[in-house]
């Protein structure tokens, strides 16, 4: 009974070990920055880290911005949102490759009468 019980257990451990790693590879080599957003323009947004640091970042005209609010809103985060930034380095200058970003701003519930 147990010799039954390992076979599917065994399979799945050799699966694991031979999808993670291509699963971690496809991800590349980016670096993430998580934070609220402190300042913006169209070429830098400043974060606010957890950590209490403010990371200074470059957006270029490749930067990807989605917007993962369920508020509806724009494609264009905004001072207060909260963002998770893949990044690259280069040369100690980081560039946003893409913008995840949630508005900050609560929605407002519907009054009963």
């Amino acid at each position: 009974m147990l010799n039954n019980i390992m076979k599917p257990i065994g399979r799945l451990v050799v699966l694991m070990v031979a999808v993670v790693p291509g699963i971690a590879a496809a991800h590349g080599e980016a670096q993430h920055v998580f934070g609220t957003i402190t300042a913006l323009d169209t070429a830098e947004i400043q974060v606010l880290t957890k950590e209490g640091e403010t990371v200074s970042i470059d957006t270029a005209a490749e930067t990807k911005y989605r917007n993962r609010g369920r508020g509806g809103g724009g494609n264009v985060p905004k001072v207060g949102d909260r963002v998770a930034v893949d990044v690259t380095e280069k040369d100690g200058k980081l560039t946003a490759t893409e913008v995840q970003f949630s508005s900050s701003s609560k929605r407002e519930k519907p009054m009963s009468e």
